[in-house]
C-alpha cells in the first residue's frame, strides 16, 4: 500500500482535504461529520444551505468544482447537483 505524502501536513484550511463525502439534501439533518470546510459541486447551481454559524441562506450560487465555504446543512431544492463535503 502506497504511504500518504500528505501525512505530515496540518489539516488546517492550507492543508490538504483529508476526507470527502457525498451529500444528502436535508431540511432536518445536518451534515453527518458536522461542519465541511467546503464543498465540491459537479453541477452548478444554486443551493439553499445552512452556512457554519447557523445562518440559513436560500438560493446561494455555486459553482462547478471547489466552494470554499463552511456548510453545516445542504437543504432541498436549489439546482446544483452532485455535491459532496470536503473535511
Amino acid at each position: 500500500m502506497a504511504t500518504n505524502p500528505f501525512a505530515s501536513q496540518s489539516t488546517g484550511l492550507i492543508g490538504p482535504a483529508a476526507q470527502l463525502f457525498p451529500v444528502t439534501k436535508s431540511d432536518t439533518a445536518d451534515l453527518p461529520n458536522g461542519v465541511c470546510r467546503a464543498v465540491l459541486v459537479g453541477t452548478a447551481g444554486s443551493a439553499n444551505l445552512m452556512d457554519a454559524s447557523g445562518n440559513l441562506a436560500s438560493g446561494v450560487p455555486l459553482q462547478q468544482g471547489y466552494n470554499p465555504i463552511g456548510v453545516r446543512r445542504l437543504m432541498t431544492g436549489g439546482t446544483a447537483d452532485n455535491v459532496w463535503a470536503i473535511y
